[in-house]
C-alpha cells in the first residue's frame, strides 16, 4: 500500500451521512448469494452493517426504518483507493486487512468515489459540510465569483 507523506491541509475534510435499510440490504445480499466470490464487497458490507447497528441512530421516515450515522474524515489522509495498493484489488486479501485499513478503503472507494449505493443496495450516502462556517464562506466565493456586483447590496446571491 502507498502512504501519502506530503503536506496536508484541512481543505479536504468531508462528512457523509450514511443510511441503511437493513431489510433491503439483507435481501440484496441474499439475492447475490452473500457476495460469494466478492471478498471486498463482503467485508465492506459486514463492516458497515455492524457499525451502523452498533453506533448508528434509528430514523423512521413514513413506515420505513433506517439506520443512519455521520462519518467525518480527511480525504487526503484517511482514504485508500483501488490505486493505493501495489497489486490489483482482486488480488488483495481483504480478510487479512485490519479494521483501520478497511475503513480507509470504505471512505475512499465507497464514500468519496460513490460506490456504496451502486454496489450495495439498501445503503444511502449524502455528502454534507463538515465545517459549516468554512463551507458557507466557500459557497459565497463560488456562487458570487461570477457575479459582477459581488459583495455589494445588489449581489443576487447574498440575498441583499
Amino acid at each position: 500500500m502507498k502512504i501519502r507523506t506530503d503536506f496536508v491541509t484541512n481543505s479536504s475534510s468531508v462528512s457523509y451521512i450514511i443510511t441503511l435499510n437493513p431489510e433491503m440490504a439483507e435481501f440484496v445480499k441474499k439475492k447475490n448469494k452473500d457476495f460469494n466470490g466478492h471478498a471486498v464487497k463482503n467485508r465492506v458490507y459486514k463492516t458497515l452493517v455492524q457499525d451502523l447497528h452498533t453506533s448508528g441512530q434509528t430514523v423512521v421516515i413514513g413506515d420505513t426504518k433506517l439506520l443512519a450515522k455521520s462519518y467525518g474524515f480527511q480525504k487526503k489522509t484517511d482514504c485508500t483507493y483501488d490505486t493505493s495498493f501495489d497489486k490489483p484489488i482482486e488480488e488483495v486479501d481483504f480478510s487479512a486487512l485490519g479494521d483501520e485499513e478497511v475503513w480507509a478503503y470504505i471512505y475512499g472507494e465507497y464514500f468519496v468515489n460513490a460506490r456504496l449505493t451502486t454496489e450495495l443496495k439498501g445503503f444511502g450516502a449524502t455528502q454534507v459540510p463538515r465545517d459549516k462556517e468554512q463551507f458557507a464562506e466557500k459557497f459565497r466565493t463560488v456562487v458570487c465569483g461570477a457575479c459582477e456586483k459581488r459583495d455589494t447590496p445588489a449581489c443576487h446571491k447574498t440575498g441583499a
